[in-house]
């Protein structure tokens, strides 16, 4: 089979294997006919992390069978899906981009879906999971995860954290990804000005997501929602969130230290006081707290003009006015 050029390929399917995978054979034959229907050249782009070596002898089988259209990317190290894919955008060639998740999650029959709200104006469709067959444990958290995201960045979005997406290939360079932040792709997505929809998708009968996840993932997670959350709302005006805690802070110290000076006044000694100690701590807090975010917003006045805070969507210039009658004489 001839190789397929760059200009030639118009989808990439990326498939980062960084926590439990399936069989990926099976994966790959369920995606790949999904995919196929669209009549696009395509290529497949596995990423593997690095401990998963099992993962690693089946892609590269796939690659045996298929050169020209299955490409492998091994890391050196252990690495993040966030990682991850940003690699895999780095080095997609198509102009529409697949994220499968190495693991059965949606069906693969909801690919043409996604495609088709890209077709239609979408700049990054996402699969919503319907018809789920995980545990009712399973179902309370990923609601719980919803809320807590919702509330937190003021969205709404009913499965941000689905691993099937679809998304156009001029997406890829304003989105900020690292750590754990690709369970919050579409929220990256529609702050960036891009359009985002959700596509209601059945899940896969063969998805087989933990019921319960280790403690150090819940915490994870939530600090990932408060990191997401400041993020959201406070990366251009720190001085809100920190004035704010300054002001609280440096108010009850104020009001304690206020009301210890009212009793010495009255005749109660102040000395040997714990509250006296704490209200002058809170103080100190406040003031540290609206010093740091006088710190952030001086950072952000000097380096404002290098970041760019939006996305013009179109632009529509005025025409040129035509030229006097003696000027167009002169120069016909």
């Amino acid at each position: 089979m001839s190789a397929i050029s760059e200009r030639e390929v118009a989808i990439s399917v990326l498939i980062p294997i960084v926590e439990r995978p399936d069989d990926l054979r099976e994966i790959h034959r369920a995606v790949w006919p999904e995919v196929e229907k669209l009549g696009q050249p395509f290529e497949f782009v596995y990423l593997v992390s690095a401990e998963f070596d099992d993962a690693f002898q089946q892609v590269l089988e796939l690659h045996e069978l298929d050169r020209a259209r299955v490409r492998v990317l091994r890391f050196a190290r252990p690495v993040s899906e966030a990682v991850a894919l940003s690699a895999g955008f780095e080095r997609a060639r198509g102009e529409v981009i697949f994220t499968v998740p190495a693991y059965f999650d949606a069906s693969p029959e909801g690919l043409p879906s996604l495609y088709a709200a890209l077709e239609t104006g979408a700049d990054l469709a996402i699969a919503t999971r319907t018809h789920r067959s995980d545990s009712i444990v399973k179902r309370i958290q990923t609601r719980g995860f919803n809320r807590l995201t919702s509330w937190g960045t003021g969205t709404r979005f009913s499965d941000i954290a689905s691993g099937t997406r679809a998304l156009r290939r001029e997406v890829v360079g304003d989105l900020p990804l690292y750590g754990d932040f690709h369970r919050f792709l579409p929220l990256l997505v529609d702050r960036a000005g891009y359009a985002v929809r959700e596509v209601a998708v059945r899940q896969d009968a063969r998805a087989r997501a933990p019921d319960v996840y280790r403690v150090r993932d819940y915490l994870w997670r939530l600090l990932d929602i408060l990191s997401i959350s400041f993020l959201s709302y406070f990366t251009r005006r720190p001085l809100r969130l920190f004035g704010a805690v300054g002001a609280l802070f440096g108010g009850l110290g104020s009001l304690i230290l206020l009301v210890v000076a009212i009793q010495r006044v009255m005749g109660q000694p102040a000395a040997g006081r714990s509250i006296l100690i704490l209200g002058a701590l809170l103080v100190g807090v406040g003031v540290q707290a609206v010093t740091v975010g006088l710190l952030g917003e001086l950072l952000l006045f000097f380096q404002a003009r290098h970041i760019r805070s939006y996305r013009i969507a179109e632009i529509y210039e005025a025409a040129e006015p035509p030229l006097p009658a003696k000027e167009a004489s002169i120069e016909n």
